[in-house]
């Protein structure tokens, strides 16, 4: 049994179908995997086992150095705020007259 992922979204002759880039499908038959894996250009690699079986792709986790991105709320009343722009004005569209060749 493998994990076999699929760069773009697709199905194979076999009937297994990664609704998405980078989805991972589940495949038993190693002639299947071998036939799959031996398409050079069609994208497929085989994905690390993660105890995921739905099909998904999984999260890149990427080093942040240890630090967590910082979320607060903004309270609308306060002085620091900014106020909303103002919407720009509107023209009304001008009508060209053509002259009439004499």
């Amino acid at each position: 049994m493998a994990l076999i992922r699929k760069a773009a979204a697709g199905s194979d002759s076999f009937g297994h179908v990664w609704a998405e880039d980078g989805a991972v499908v589940e495949i038993d038959d190693p002639e299947q995997i071998a036939a799959l894996m031996a398409i050079t250009d069609a994208g497929f690699s085989e994905a690390p086992p993660s105890g995921k079986k739905n099909g998904k792709p999984e999260p890149e986790s990427e080093d942040q150095g240890g630090e967590q991105a910082e979320f607060s709320e903004i309270d609308p009343k306060s002085e620091d705020a900014e106020a909303p722009k103002p919407a720009a004005k509107k023209t009304a569209a001008r009508k060209t007259t053509a002259s009439k060749p004499e």
